[in-house]
């Protein structure tokens, strides 16, 4: 028994066997790119191809902002404003602004009743009615000798006019009825003959 034991462990042939290294050993001792290559190839041509996308991309984005640089508008000064007029002074002060009168607003009326001015309106382009009624009438005079609507003071081609709407008591410039009539600066607008209640206009 134990002769066997020693020439197995002199056999030539046998320390062969056991020198060589199993396939375990050698692949725990390493890798090689071929090896790699060939194992993983699909993979890295993915990689790679993704990577030359990427670049050419970053490429063409330079390129294109070399070929068109950011362009900087010059500030521009706002227009002068239309409703201001320019006055120019003396050479060595700077121009003052003074504004001009506005458009559309051709005087003022006053409301009197007996001794007492109850409100002041102005005229513009929209016509100024005048009555009893306030579903009807801009300027409400509750007065029995004022109709519900009893007269419109107007603007035609930059002249004022004043007409009676039917009113039952008429409508006076001065002590003249009319039914429609041009209004000079200061004339005086009676609703009714006795006088109680009265307009003057100014221009």
């Amino acid at each position: 028994m134990k002769k066997n034991v020693f020439s197995a462990l002199v056999d030539p042939g046998h320390r062969r066997r056991l020198s060589k290294p199993s396939v375990t050993m050698r692949s725990a001792a390493g890798f090689s790119l071929p090896g790699i290559w060939k194992e993983y190839h699909t993979l890295l041509l993915l990689g790679a191809g993704v990577v030359l996308v990427i670049f050419i991309i970053w490429l063409i984005l330079r390129r294109r902002k070399d070929s068109f640089p950011e362009i900087k508008l010059k500030t521009e000064l706002p227009a002068p404003d239309k409703e201001i007029t320019i006055i120019e002074g003396p050479a060595d002060k700077e121009p003052r602004l003074s504004p001009s009168p506005s458009p559309g607003i051709y005087g003022k009326i006053e409301v009197t009743v007996g001794s007492q001015q109850i409100n002041t309106y102005l005229v513009t382009d929209n016509p100024l009615t005048i009555g009893r009624d306030p579903a009807q009438a801009l300027v409400v005079i509750q007065e029995a000798i004022v109709s519900k609507l009893h007269c419109s003071i107007f603007s035609r081609g930059g002249r004022i006019f004043i007409k009676d709407l039917n009113s039952t008591n008429g409508t006076y410039v001065s002590t003249e009825k009319v039914n429609e009539r041009e209004l000079k600066n200061d004339d005086i607008v009676f609703l009714g003959k006795k006088g109680t209640v009265k307009i003057v206009y100014h221009k």
